[in-house]
């Protein structure tokens, strides 16, 4: 699993820290857009390691690069120039939770964006393809929790 030990290129200065214990990945780092492919390969082996089936492991990549990717376009940088967040993954009994925490106190606003548009939909696509999902705005930012539920596997007779 090179993706969990360290980005492609080894010279790279990021700001990132990650744990990864039964069942539970935990991450805080510095958003970047050449970085996302690296996080999606990390959210992408830890499902493949707890043996999540492939729908809802499609659907939570899919979320969760969403919402790291709305950390980097909608979210102020700090006093030191960086947009951090964090990331806590976690396989439960029916499914899988994600929490993504941002530093901006602004909660997202659910729109229906223009048929053309070409931004604007992240929001619906989040509602779309998560079970359930909710906001909290804390102190230091805000967290996005989402769920997605595992397909229930039929009673043997």
């Amino acid at each position: 699993m090179d993706l969990l030990i360290g980005t492609r290129d080894r010279d790279a200065s990021v700001r990132a820290t990650s744990r990864s214990v039964g069942g539970q990945l935990d991450m805080n780092f510095e958003v970047r857009a050449e970085d996302l492919r690296t996080v999606r390969g990390i959210v992408a082996a830890h499902l493949c390691w707890w043996r999540v089936d492939d729908s809802t492991a499609h659907r939570m990549l899919t979320v969760v690069n969403e919402l790291i990717t709305n950390v980097l376009q909608h979210t102020v940088a700090d006093t030191d120039g960086y947009r951090m967040a964090s990331l806590l993954l976690q396989k439960v009994p029916d499914g899988v939770t994600a929490v993504v925490r941002d530093q901006d106190p602004c909660p997202p606003v659910y729109a229906s964006p223009d048929p053309l548009a070409e931004e604007g939909r992240g929001l619906l696509l989040l509602r779309a393809l998560a079970d359930d999902t909710s906001v909290s705005v804390t102190p230091r930012g805000k967290d996005v929790w989402v769920f997605i539920g595992t397909p229930e596997t039929p009673e043997h007779f």
